[in-house]
Parts: structure tokens; sequence; C-alpha cells
């Protein structure tokens, strides 16, 4: 065997080394790709279910304040009511 063909023998080596390294580098591109947009869609639904709870929270939130605020309403109704009736009942002087 010549240099010349022996030299040729180690280039078709190396060349077909080279494209299996392209071949492979190209397989995990369109990896990187198909995950990187499956990472996309899923980020996305975490996005629209993050506001969804949030919308929930902040309901039950607006729903907190006016039980809150009730309470406080029929809490000073009860005190109303309890000083007019021992105003009253002072007012009447003791019971005989």
């Amino acid at each position: 065997m010549s240099d010349s063909e022996t030299l040729l023998k180690i280039l078709e080596t190396v060349t077909q080394s080279q494209e299996r390294l392209v071949e492979v580098l190209a397989r995990m591109e369109e990896r990187q790709q198909e995950h990187a947009a499956t990472l996309t869609t899923r980020t996305e639904v975490i996005q629209q279910r993050t506001e969804a709870i949030d919308a929930h929270i902040a309901a039950d939130h607006r729903a907190l304040v006016e039980i809150l605020k009730y309470i406080a309403e029929v809490c000073t109704r009860s005190e109303q009511m309890t000083a007019r009736i021992l105003l009253e009942r002072d007012q009447r002087g003791p019971a005989q």
C-alpha cells in the first residue's frame, strides 16, 4: 500500500467519523429544541395555573373581608343594644 493510499484510507475514516459526529450533534440539537419546546409549554401551563390560584386567593380574600365586615357590624349592633338595655335599666332604677 502506498503512502497516498494510506493517507486516503485515513482521510476516509476521519470523514466517516466526522459525518457520524455531525449526525449525533444534529440529533442532540433536535432533542434540545424538543425539550425547550416542552419546557416552554409546561412553563406556560404553570403560569396559567398560578394565575388561576392567585385569582381564587383574591376571591377568597374579598369574601373574607366581607365576612369580617359583617361580623364587625353585628358586634357593633350587639354592643349598641346591650348599652341601650343597660341604660334603660339604669334609668328605671333598681328592681323592686
